[in-house]
C-alpha cells in the first residue's frame, strides 16, 4: 500500500494498521493476524454464512475473518482516496474509497444476472469466478485483508453453485502464493483473466 500522511487507519506516524492488540511491531502483527485469520477461516465450515451473494455477505466474511484484529472488520475502505501496491512485478491502483459502495452495487448486480453461476460446468464457472474474483478485487473493498475474503467468498459462492473450491494448492506455498498473485494482478491491470481462470479452474470440483 503506498503511504498516506493521514491515514485513518494507522497508528499516527507509522504504517501499522490500528488493531485490537494494541500492537505496534509489524512483524509482529503480521503473525498475530495470520494466525487468528486462519483459525477464524477454518470456523466457516462448521456456522456458514447463509443468504444471498451480495454486498453485505461480502462484508459479513471480512468481519468474520478480521474482527478479532481490527476494529473496522466488516467496514468498506473510506477515507483514504485512492489505494496503490507494488506487488508482482506491477504496481496495482485501486479506485478512491468514495466509489466502492457503487462499484460493489454493480458488480453484485451482475453476478445476480448470471444467475449466482448456478447451472453451469466446471470450464464455465472457472472463467466466470476469475471475472467476478478479479472485479471484486480491482474495487478493493476493505483497507486490509481483501485476498483472503475473496478466496472464502468465491469458495462459498462455488459451493452453493454446485463445485468445491479449493485454494490450497494457490494460497499455502509461497510459489502457488506468488502464482496467485501475478495472476489477479495481471486481471486488474490488464484485463487478462488467463492465469486467474486457470488457477480456479484446477482447485475446481464438481
Amino acid at each position: 500500500m503506498s503511504p498516506f500522511a493521514n491515514d485513518p487507519y494507522c497508528y499516527p506516524g507509522t504504517n501499522i494498521l490500528i488493531n485490537l492488540e494494541n500492537i505496534r511491531d509489524q512483524k509482529t502483527l503480521n503473525h498475530f493476524e495470520a494466525q487468528t485469520a486462519s483459525t477464524c477461516i477454518a470456523h466457516f465450515a462448521a456456522d456458514p454464512i447463509q443468504g444471498p451473494f451480495d454486498g453485505r455477505r461480502l462484508q459479513e466474511t471480512h468481519r468474520r475473518i478480521f474482527g478479532r484484529v481490527y476494529p473496522w472488520a466488516g467496514q468498506l475502505r473510506k477515507d483514504i482516496g485512492l489505494m496503490a501496491k507494488n506487488r508482482s512485478g506491477f504496481v496495482v491502483s485501486y479506485g478512491p474509497s468514495q466509489n466502492v459502495p457503487g462499484a460493489l452495487a454493480t458488480t453484485f448486480a451482475a453476478l445476480k444476472t448470471e444467475n449466482e453461476l448456478h447451472g453451469l460446468d466446471i470450464a464455465a464457472t472457472a472463467k466466470l469466478l476469475a471475472y467476478f474474483y478479479s472485479e471484486l478485487d480491482a474495487i478493493h473493498p476493505f483497507r486490509d485483508g481483501n485476498s483472503r475474503t475473496l478466496r472464502v467468498f468465491t469458495s462459498d459462492l462455488a459451493q452453493a453453485a454446485g463445485h468445491r473450491l479449493d485454494w490450497t494448492a494457490a494460497a499455502n506455498a509461497a510459489e502457488g502464493r506468488q502464482k496467485l498473485y501475478h495472476a489477479r494482478d495481471l486481471a486488474v491491470m490488464h484485463g487478462d483473466l488467463s492465469e486467474l481462470t486457470g488457477i480456479i479452474a484446477a482447485g475446481l470440483r464438481d
